[in-house]
């Protein structure tokens, strides 16, 4: 017999207002996915951390042309200057939207934890809730920082008159202090990330035209909503698991290419670099006590970050019907046995398809009846999709920054060298992130030499003098080089080349320099 719809745990205390439960997103988001809550127990030693997740499958009956469309689709697909969503509008940010002040349906994961981040107890079920506002990283970064200051009320967004600023705050706090333990032991237990530098704009309101960009900033605040999300992931994906054996959908990560890694560890070696590739935990050690704190150690690290991304293979969507060797479902960067997609089902349906099954494990409704076979062949075109997704918003970030290039350019910047070939470098830029090649032929050289000291590439580069009076300037091109490099639009349709500038060249003050500053602190997602 299928039980209920919605438990009654939590639901009424939403419902009344009662439970302090909110959302924290980027500050233009309007599909929120996601609520946190927070409160500790009577007994001083506990908290009650909520994850609550948009029911979306309620929404989307299974077998309906809707549930078709969103499952072609598989995924949205976040541009720079918009959104293709993966289900209607109405849905992605109204019904379904966790926005504040009003009922929502949820599917919620809650956990008894202490101040460690040690699991007591744990509850899964459908759950009514009223989130009392709408926070952005912003918000709770200002929060994180000012822990014990009162954060002016024309500084957050309204507040629902059951709860205060106050009490928000200290939600926030609570969250962050548990979030950190819980990132520490998972570091500690071997975890991985290789983080890449990702490129931010700011738009004009009037036109959609790029106005500056930046470095987008990851920050505690946004540490704390991954660590949330990540043990919700976790504690699905085993639920799920547990019910069905056969049926579940999960989410791996293969280990790097052999051959790739290997090929890095020998570059390692040659330039001394005490890098550990035995296991993902080893790896992130390694990057992260081999760098000091100073500009140069920094932009190294970005360096070989990025090389050490090229080894690593894409994570899958998989039914685990169709592996038979358990070790496959390991998520190499997590170092998990298990993991899943489940707190994002307004844009991803493999999330919508994780949601069923829970709602079954919990007796919601009835087993599935789908086949391992079938639910493999969604999982592989939720890969397709995402895949594509990813690939069209990097190509819409390189379209903007062009543009950029083009209206307010040339723009200078500090580059550090990542790659070296016999007529050619490649330089990673690292005022915006992007990675260009430049080629020799482009150069004013009187000549340039390639050659391996051991298996080190090398680019000796001769310029030709700027005056009569001056003599050739030798410039030696390797890996971790740093160099001024100037970012042109060319004539061709929204394109734009990396010169080299001379070396001793003093630069001209760009657009970027004039007013890119003043927008570096700027976010537009």
């Amino acid at each position: 017999m299928v039980k209920q719809r919605w438990s009654v745990h939590t639901a009424t205390d939403a419902q009344q207002g009662k439970d302090c439960v909110f959302t924290i997103d980027p500050s233009t988001a309007r599909d929120l996915d996601d609520a946190l809550s927070c409160k500790p127990l009577a007994d001083g030693n506990a908290y009650e951390v909520g994850v609550h997740i948009a029911d979306v499958s309620y929404f989307v009956p299974e077998e309906s042309d809707l549930d078709k469309v969103a499952a072609e689709r598989a995924t949205s697909v976040y541009l720079v200057q918009k959104v293709v969503p993966m289900l209607p509008r109405p849905l992605c940010e109204e019904l379904c939207s966790l926005n504040p002040m009003t009922d929502k349906l949820t599917f919620s994961v809650i956990w008894t934890l202490t101040p460690e981040g040690k699991i007591l107890d744990e509850w899964f079920g459908r759950t009514v809730i009223r989130s009392c506002t709408k926070l952005s990283y912003e918000h709770a970064q200002s929060m994180i920082e000012s822990p014990t200051e009162r954060i002016p009320g024309t500084e957050l967004p309204p507040v629902s008159p059951e709860h205060s600023s106050d009490e928000v705050h200290q939600a926030v706090l609570s969250l962050h202090r548990i979030a950190k333990e819980l990132r520490k032991q998972r570091f500690s237990d071997g975890a991985l990330r290789l983080d890449q530098l990702k490129l931010a704009f700011t738009l004009d309101h009037e036109t959609g035209l790029p106005q500056g960009c930046h470095i987008y900033e990851y920050q505690d605040s946004n540490k704390l909503v991954e660590e949330f999300m990540l043990l919700a992931n976790m504690a699905v994906a085993h639920k799920i698991y547990r019910a069905f054996p056969e049926r579940a959908v999960l989410r791996r990560h293969p280990p790097p290419q052999t051959k790739m890694l290997s090929d890095l560890q020998e570059f390692c070696d040659q330039m001394g670099l005490p890098m550990d590739f035995s296991s993902a935990g080893a790896l992130n050690k390694s990057l992260t006590k081999l760098f000091g704190n100073d500009e140069y150690s920094l932009a190294r690290k970005e360096v070989l970050t990025n090389m050490c991304s090229r080894p690593m293979q894409m994570a899958q969507y998989f039914c685990s019907g169709v592996l038979q060797d358990q070790e496959q479902f390991r998520h190499y960067a997590l170092n998990v046995p298990l993991y899943t997609h489940f707190t994002s089902p307004i844009r991803r349906f493999a999330d919508i398809m994780v949601h069923r099954l829970l709602a079954a494990a919990l007796g919601y409704k009835e087993p599935p009846g789908v086949e391992p076979d079938a639910l493999q062949k969604q999982a592989d075109h939720c890969n397709d999709r995402r895949m594509a997704s990813k690939r069209v918003q990097e190509l819409s970030a390189s379209l903007f920054f062009a543009v950029l290039v083009k209206e307010t350019g040339p723009l200078e910047s500090e580059a550090m060298v990542l790659g070296v070939l016999n007529q050619a470098f490649d330089v990673l830029v690292l005022r915006y992130g992007v990675q260009k090649r430049i080629y020799c032929n482009a150069l004013p050289l009187r000549s340039h030499h390639f050659q391996k000291v051991g298996k080190k590439p090398e680019l000796m580069l001769v310029w030709e003098p700027e005056t009569l009076e001056q003599e050739p300037v030798q410039q030696v091109i390797t890996i971790f080089s740093l160099v001024e490099v100037v970012l042109r639009a060319e004539t061709a349709a929204l394109k734009y080349s990396a010169i080299l500038k001379h070396p001793g060249t003093e630069g001209l003050p760009g657009p970027q320099d004039r007013e890119g500053r003043d927008r570096e602190d700027e976010q537009e997602d």
